[in-house]
């Protein structure tokens, strides 16, 4: 008799954990947190450019980003539609990621002395903004990552845009992995940092040449 009971109440809980199982679904599946690393080389600085004592301060307004952009999650797209991950995540939405970016890029750069949050009552020669307009994993023409930013450069007092341009990079992706994703992200971040970091250099007469001269001086 003991042993008929047991053998109900084992039927009972077998039926019952498929009933649980059915109303359950399958499990989610497991996040996983993606980091951008950039390919940095030593800073070569130089103390100042032609026509300052000192070298200049830029302050940085952290990038925006439009609404279905702003989000962690890694996104997919085949053509325009974006569709959120939910397994593959980044180490913070795509404006906080690229603001990390460029702001390193443009730290590094000679006649630079640093790169700080911008504060209206802070010392600072240039005030730098953007958005970041792209993003994501794109399967449309070849499985690729794509990255864009348009960034600006103001006057100290934001009076006026000294100059601004839309930097695009696409890294190609082996397949859609979680390294394939990371690495060529990875890619893309870096060359924009690249590009924005040889827009703004002093060197060669790029845009912080202008903004680092004083208004009265500017032709």
């Amino acid at each position: 008799m003991k042993n008929t009971v047991r053998a109900v109440w084992a039927l009972a809980c077998l039926a019952m954990a498929a009933v649980l199982a059915g109303c359950l679904g399958s499990p989610p599946p497991v996040e996983q947190y993606l980091r951008v690393d950039t390919a940095t080389s030593p800073c070569g600085k130089i103390a100042a450019f032609p026509g300052r004592a000192q070298p200049g301060v830029v302050a940085f307004l952290d990038l925006d980003a439009m609404d279905n952009l702003s989000r962690p999650a890694v996104l997919f797209a085949d053509g325009n539609v974006l569709v959120p991950s939910v397994r593959w995540y980044w180490e913070g939405t795509p404006e906080e990621v690229m603001t990390a970016v460029i702001t390193q890029a443009v730290n590094c750069l000679p006649g630079v002395t640093g790169v700080t949050t911008y504060r209206p009552r802070v010392e600072h020669d240039a005030v730098m903004s953007g958005d970041v307009t792209a993003f994501n994993v794109q399967r449309k023409g070849g499985l690729r990552f794509v990255a864009a930013v348009r960034v600006e450069v103001w006057t100290r007092n934001m009076m006026g845009m000294i100059g601004g341009k839309e930097f695009r990079a696409e890294a190609p992706m082996p397949g859609e992995t979680a390294s394939d994703i990371a690495e060529a992200a990875s890619k893309a971040a870096t060359d924009i940092g690249n590009e924005v970091a040889a827009w703004m250099t002093v060197e060669n007469g790029g845009v912080l040449s202008r903004a680092f001269v004083p208004e009265e001086k500017r032709p």
